[in-house]
């Protein structure tokens, strides 16, 4: 295990150098009373803990830590403040330790021992970085590798990669995210509980390796993703070729149908995301009905019906009364009656 401390008071940075002693002699730190050039250390050395202060006059513990995991997203931290107030509770809520000043070594052995433990953990842990990342929005947000489907260890968590999702690879200033997420919160709680679920976010989604990143600069998150299937970026590359052809082929579009399982964010309803949500579900219906008319002119009544009645669950008004008439027409009552009972169920 290798140690990074960070604390201003160069008292307190030797006292909390002995307490890493009496814990374990074995264990490598590197000890910095100035954060900026803790930054450069981690950029050079790999810590599994930082130990930072959270009151320090050029970047705040909290800073430190947003930038900290940014260069190496499954750091542990424990943080030392003076103060306990909400940025106390708010580590409470994470896998981030805190520790009150004035320190005691048994209260610093517990901490360590806890990420001594996640650590032996995480080495046991069987990991195929191999493994295929998968992420779907249509529907509901479902993260996935291989078989395992990444869970969230907190709601807001889920939330915020989604919005950073959302956002196609722009940096989102983390004054938005406050106010996006917990509008009704003090702006300065609002960014403790932030900053603590983004450490965790991050801790979250290293587990199923490096392909997903958080990237923190200029006060802006930015999410970033190598080689990841994305659902709506395949979505509309297949809509795109489809539709280069002025006559889309059937096989083209049945390609762009399959691969929509649902509204964005349909189960999350985030208010955010119904922009984007209605522009996806027009494409969708555009889809739909090419492949309806391309299978009336074949006459494949079956199909036609299908994809009629997938598209009677959009709740769409216009060219109703044309596909109710094909139906009576080519089918009967009984699948008119079907029809009119999902156009019923959208109404109400």
């Amino acid at each position: 295990m290798r140690i990074l401390i960070v604390e201003d008071e160069l008292d307190t940075l030797y006292e909390i150098e002995d307490f890493v002693r009496s814990y374990d002699e074995a264990i490598e730190f590197e000890s910095c009373s100035n954060p900026l050039i803790a930054l450069k250390t981690s950029q050079c050395l790999t810590f599994d803990v930082a130990l930072l202060d959270i009151q320090m006059p050029e970047m705040s513990g909290l800073e430190l830590a947003d930038c900290l995991s940014a260069i190496t997203p499954d750091i542990n931290f424990i943080f030392i403040t003076a103060f306990n107030n909400y940025a106390t509770e708010a580590f409470e809520l994470n896998a981030a330790d805190y520790i009150l000043k004035p320190i005691r070594q048994e209260r610093f052995n517990k901490a360590l021992d806890k990420i001594k433990k996640e650590l032996v953990e995480k080495e046991n842990a069987v990991i195929n970085p191999s493994s295929e990342i998968f992420i779907q929005a249509f529907g509901k947000m479902v993260v996935t590798s291989g078989d395992n489907i990444l869970k969230w260890k907190r709601q807001k968590s889920s939330e915020i990669f989604a919005y950073l999702l959302h956002q196609q690879g722009a940096p989102v200033h983390k004054e938005k995210l406050c106010e996006m997420i917990w509008p009704e919160y003090d702006p300065q709680k609002a960014l403790a509980y932030l900053q603590t679920i983004m450490y965790q976010l991050r801790k979250n989604i290293a587990e199923i390796g490096d392909s997903i990143t958080i990237e923190y600069a200029d006060h802006c998150y930015r999410l970033n993703l190598t080689g990841v299937r994305y659902d709506v970026d395949l979505f509309l590359e297949a809509y795109d070729a489809a539709y280069l052809n002025a006559q889309p082929s059937l096989e083209a579009l049945v390609k762009v149908e399959q691969i929509y399982r649902g509204a964005y964010f349909e189960e999350e309803g985030w208010i955010w995301s119904m922009g984007r949500q209605q522009t996806l579900a027009q494409k969708y219906q555009k889809v739909l009905e090419s492949i309806i008319k391309l299978e009336m002119i074949s006459e494949n009544k079956e199909s036609t019906l299908y994809y009629i009645q997938k598209w009677a669950t959009l709740g769409i008004y216009q060219n109703r009364d044309n596909y109710l008439t094909w139906v009576v027409s080519n089918i009967g009552t009984d699948a008119v009656k079907k029809l009119q009972a999902i156009f019923s169920q959208d109404e109400a």
